[in-house]
């Protein structure tokens, strides 16, 4: 009975890995027939196609900043950015889909753990796949992006924003806001001193005085530096990659015990 409930699940869990590689992580017509529960409208919103093939053709660039500035700009036009805590989290995907990850899906279903109840990816390309996020999400996708390029940075994570740092070939350190897809024009270390240039590119931008307040109310707090994705969410890293290699291994294993003992009893008979 053990190993017929083993080939059940087993078998179960694989179909839906297999059924998952047919669907989309994107919600259906995002951005386009839910604007009134987008915080920021793209005109367009990028495929994940096309947000790869931009992502590639990075290469083509020359200089650290041409890199850094133009992944800026993929990344903004590459996630829509939501109303985190108001949405849908099964409609827009927060909540993982089965299909997806079984195990990522189960502790969002059955935990009250908000990192999984609505899930932040690790791994930049799921974060493009899906299509959503916010400052965290965005600015650890450039940081990825950017370390795939060798361009060197950091993620600057204030008390109710998050914007990377990144390094040129001179030495000369600038920030990058993928969220608001703005560059700053500074440093973290001249931030305080150009708040009027910064605020500047913000409104040229297009955004409103009472978004750009709330951004220099962040900026005023205390603030952490982490290295990359990696340091900036460990465990999270950590696990989520273990989990898309287990979501497949597990299957496997559960099939193979069975249909492995049933060989092994089917070889003891034909010696008798």
């Amino acid at each position: 009975m053990a190993l017929l409930v083993s080939l059940l699940i087993g078998s179960t869990l694989l179909g839906a890995n297999i059924f998952g590689l047919t669907q989309s992580l994107r919600k259906p017509g995002l951005g386009v027939t839910d604007h009134e529960q987008l915080r920021f409208i793209p005109e367009v919103v990028w495929s994940y196609s096309k947000s790869l093939d931009e992502i590639e053709g990075l290469q083509r660039l020359d200089s650290r900043e041409e890199i850094a500035e133009q992944a800026n700009m993929i990344i903004n036009r590459s996630l829509v950015h939501i109303d985190w805590e108001r949405v849908d989290p099964r409609e827009y995907r927060q909540l993982v889909p089965f299909w997806e990850n079984y195990f990522l899906w189960a502790i969002g279903r059955f935990t009250d753990l908000p990192q999984f109840n609505r899930y932040h990816y690790a791994d930049y390309r799921r974060s493009l796949q899906r299509g959503i996020g916010i400052c965290g999400d965005a600015s650890t996708a450039l940081s990825s992006v950017m370390d795939r390029f060798n361009v060197p940075n950091e993620i600057i994570s204030f008390k109710g924003h998050v914007i990377v740092e990144y390094e040129a070939e001179n030495g000369v350190r600038a920030l990058l806001d993928p969220d608001f897809g703005v560059s700053l024009g500074t440093s973290l270390q001249n931030l305080e001193r150009n708040n009027e240039k910064v605020r500047e590119r913000y409104l040229s931008a297009g955004y409103s005085e009472r978004e750009i307040n709330y951004l220099f109310e962040a900026y005023d707090r205390d603030y952490v530096i982490f290295d990359d994705t990696y340091h900036f969410m460990t465990q999270r890293y950590l696990f989520e990659k273990a989990s898309y290699l287990l979501k497949w291994l597990l299957p496997f294993v559960l099939i193979f015990i069975p249909i492995f003992w049933a060989y092994r009893i089917r070889r003891r008979g034909n010696h008798r």
